[in-house]
Formats: C-alpha cells, structure tokens, sequence
C-alpha cells in the first residue's frame, strides 16, 4: 500500500503559502512573498515528484453584507514516501 505525505498550496489576495502537513502535527508552513514565486514553487513541486490531488476556491464575505473580503485558492498535492 502507497503511504503519501500531503500538501496544501494557499494562494490569497496578494500573498501565498505552502503547508507540508506532517502526521506528529508539526506541519512545515512557507510564506511566500508573491504569487510569481509560488508558480516556482509549484513547479519545483512537480519536479521533485508532487502530484496535483485536488484543487478548491473559497470566498469569504463579511456577514450580512455583499463585499467579498477574501478569494482563497488551494492545491492539494501529494507525494509517495519511500520505505
């Protein structure tokens, strides 16, 4: 049976982060200063053998009100552990 480790590309209004979930919950989080960098990273991602699990868009808008606060855009990856 392939055992996978997980990872969840968030990519916000203007800035962006990687989160390598880890099963002990010491999750390694990255910011990353902009969304041209995190296009490098994905890639580099994919180089190292991360296969694209499932993508996902949330917005979030303040309560009672039209104004949307926040557009999040997620990848989640995965990739085989060895042994």
């Amino acid at each position: 049976m392939t055992r996978w480790l997980y990872a969840v590309v968030e990519l916000f209004d203007v800035k962006a982060q990687v989160t390598v979930l880890m099963s002990d919950g010491e999750h390694a989080v990255t910011a990353v200063k902009d969304h041209d960098t995190m296009y490098q990273v994905i890639a580099q991602m994919g180089a190292e053998g991360w296969e694209l699990a499932l993508t996902e868009q949330s917005t979030d808008t303040k309560l009672l009100t039209e104004k949307t606060r926040t557009v999040v855009r997620r990848l989640w990856l995965k990739k085989p552990l060895q042994g």
